[in-house]
């Protein structure tokens, strides 16, 4: 079957995800991050890789005449860096777009006072997971009294429309879910209520029974594709500059290369990513333990005729909104 979605490839990512530091102060159960954390590298991107990464995605933005997206910390806390403010007024001030994911525990009113003086006024991501303090630290690990604080400071100081409240709902209790919509909605956010998923098998309990199934008999899957497309738009950056598939690779299984020794360009462009996102999209045999074959978002060619009518050919158009990587 010939996959239309290839089509849309291009030499440049429309959106990149730098990870300016891999560190996070949560602990949420339906996150690999606390078993990540034990065994991967950690560490903080220097300014002069940050600054060469943002110039380059700067450029491609102005060769190919389009608005470059950037947010930071696909499986980290942004807000745990030292002025943060500093690290978006650098890539705004080169017509880049940023938003914000974060999990607002850290994001203090004085952080907040910092970004907005620089005339920040992209879109923030709150993952706030239920207004029952009790669920939310038992799936965070957090203090729910503080996050709401700083959620409630920020509405107060911006405009209401430009934030979203993301609620991931792992086990809340019954009336969690009533509580939380009946809390946010008269605060004019937007909200987004989701289901956990394993993050390809990373949080085993999570993964869905037929792919459980598929992996443990090592069913050879024919793929078409993903959910989101995120692979053909979005470059995820780790902060030592290593690029992976996408925001659902925490268990960084495949690296396309540096872009901080490479280039943002060549890494893109590389046999190495180009090939790995055909064996999604082209429906040839990918093995049980392909990263793909354990996301719940690939696609099978039923599910790719599905998608291809409801996203209406042609009209592949990425937004921040389309993230589904939460904090």
């Amino acid at each position: 079957m010939l996959n239309p979605y290839l089509f849309k490839m291009k030499p440049y990512p429309l959106r990149m995800l730098v990870d300016i530091h891999a560190f996070c102060n949560a602990r949420c159960g339906m996150c690999p991050y606390p078993k990540y954390a034990k065994t991967q590298s950690q560490g903080h991107m220097t300014w002069d890789a940050y600054a060469k990464i943002i110039d380059e995605f700067s450029e491609m933005g102005r060769q190919y005449n389009f608005t470059p997206e950037l947010s930071y910390c696909y499986m980290g806390e942004v807000f745990l860096a030292n002025h943060v403010e500093k690290y978006v007024q650098h890539a705004t001030d080169q017509n880049i777009k940023v938003y914000l994911n974060t999990n607002a525990h850290v994001m203090t009113p004085e952080k907040i006072d910092a970004l907005l003086a620089t005339g920040f006024n992209g879109d923030f991501y709150i993952s706030s997971h239920t207004h029952n303090p009790k669920t939310y630290k038992r799936i965070m690990g957090l203090e729910y009294q503080q996050t709401l604080d700083n959620i409630l400071y920020l509405l107060a100081h911006y405009d209401p429309s430009k934030v979203l409240i993301r609620g991931v709902d792992d086990r809340w209790e019954p009336g969690d879910k009533e509580t939380w919509f009946d809390f946010w909605e008269p605060k004019g956010v937007k909200i987004e209520y989701l289901e956990p998923i394993s993050r390809c098998g990373s949080v085993k309990r999570l993964l869905p029974s037929n792919l459980k199934t598929q992996i443990k008999e090592e069913k050879p899957v024919r793929l078409y594709g993903c959910q989101n497309n995120l692979p053909l738009y979005e470059m995820i950056v780790l902060y030592d500059g290593r690029a992976v598939m996408c925001c659902q690779d925490m268990g960084r299984e495949h690296v396309f290369g540096n872009v901080i020794t490479e280039g943002v360009a060549t890494v893109w462009n590389g046999d190495n990513r180009v090939n790995t996102v055909k064996r999604l999209y082209n429906g040839s045999k990918n093995s049980a333990s392909f990263l793909c074959s354990k996301c719940e978002y690939a696609l099978t060619a039923s599910e790719l005729v599905t998608s291809v009518f409801s996203k209406a050919i042609g009209k592949l158009k990425p937004s921040a909104s389309a993230v589904t990587c939460e904090v």
